[in-house]
C-alpha cells in the first residue's frame, strides 16, 4: 500500500514532467513564430494537451514565455558559470561568458532566436539570472579592469549588445566564425578597456558549453532535427 508521502512525490514528479513538456513545446513555438504572434492554441497544439491542462500551469502566453525564458537563460548561464567561475580576472570571466553564450546560440539557433525575439527589455526582466555578469562587472569596476560609472549601466551595455548579437546570429548567414569574438571585443571597449587589453582577452581560447543530454536545449534541438 502506497504511503501519502509516496503519492505526494509521484504527483509532484508528474506535475513537473507536464510543466517541462509545456515549456519545451512553448520554446518550439516561440522560437519559430515569435512571442507576439503566438496564441494559446498554438501552445496546446504543439504540446498535445487540453486547454484545461495548459491553464493548470499558465494563465497566459506571457506566463509561458516567462517560464521558458527563465529555464533557457538559467540553464545556459549556470553551465557557462561552471566553466568560468574559477577564473580570477572578472574581465576574463565576462568576456568568456559572452563568447560562450554566443557560440552556444550558434549551436542551438532555436534558443538564440527565442531570446533575441523577446527584445532587450524583456530579457532584462530576468535580473536574477544576470547575477553572475553583474558580479563580474562590480568586481571589474572595483579592481579597475572596467571604467564604468555604474554597474547597472554596464549590465545594460552587456545584455543589450549580447541580445542584438543573438538576433544577428539568428537572422544572418554572412557572419564569420569570429563574430562572437569581435562583438565581445567591442563590449569590452564600451566598458572602458584599452584595445590591447580587450584584444588580449578575446584572443584567449574558450571551452565549449557542455550540455547534458537531459538539458532543455538538447531535447528541443533533437526535436528540430527529427524528420517530419
Amino acid at each position: 500500500m502506497s504511503t501519502p508521502d509516496f503519492r505526494t512525490r509521484v504527483a509532484a514528479e508528474k506535475r513537473e514532467r507536464m510543466r517541462t513538456r509545456l515549456i519545451e513545446a512553448a520554446l518550439e513555438v516561440f522560437s519559430t513564430k515569435g512571442v507576439e504572434a503566438t496564441v494559446i492554441e498554438d501552445l496546446i497544439e504543439q504540446a498535445q494537451v487540453s486547454r484545461g491542462t495548459f491553464y493548470n500551469y499558465f494563465r497566459t502566453t506571457e506566463e509561458a514565455m516567462a517560464a521558458v525564458l527563465q529555464a533557457v537563460v538559467n540553464e545556459l548561464l549556470s553551465l557557462v558559470d561552471m566553466v568560468i567561475a574559477n577564473r580570477p580576472d572578472p574581465a576574463e570571466r565576462l568576456a568568456c561568458g559572452v563568447r560562450m553564450v554566443l557560440h552556444t546560440a550558434r549551436q542551438f539557433p532555436h534558443a538564440g532566436r527565442f531570446i533575441a525575439r523577446l527584445g532587450v527589455t524583456r530579457s532584462l526582466d530576468l535580473l536574477p539570472a544576470l547575477d553572475n555578469p553583474l558580479r563580474d562587472l562590480v568586481e571589474g569596476i572595483e579592481t579597475g579592469r572596467f571604467n564604468v560609472a555604474d554597474p547597472m549601466l554596464g549590465l545594460d551595455l552587456v545584455a543589450g549588445t549580447t541580445s542584438a548579437a543573438l538576433l544577428s546570429l539568428s537572422l544572418r548567414t554572412d557572419l564569420t566564425e569570429a563574430y562572437p569574438q569581435e562583438i565581445t571585443f567591442h563590449i569590452l571597449l564600451g566598458l572602458g578597456m584599452t584595445r590591447a587589453a580587450a584584444r588580449k582577452l578575446v584572443d584567449k581560447p574558450i571551452d565549449a558549453v557542455q550540455l547534458p543530454p537531459e538539458s532543455l536545449l538538447v531535447r528541443t534541438l533533437h526535436k528540430h532535427l527529427q524528420p517530419t
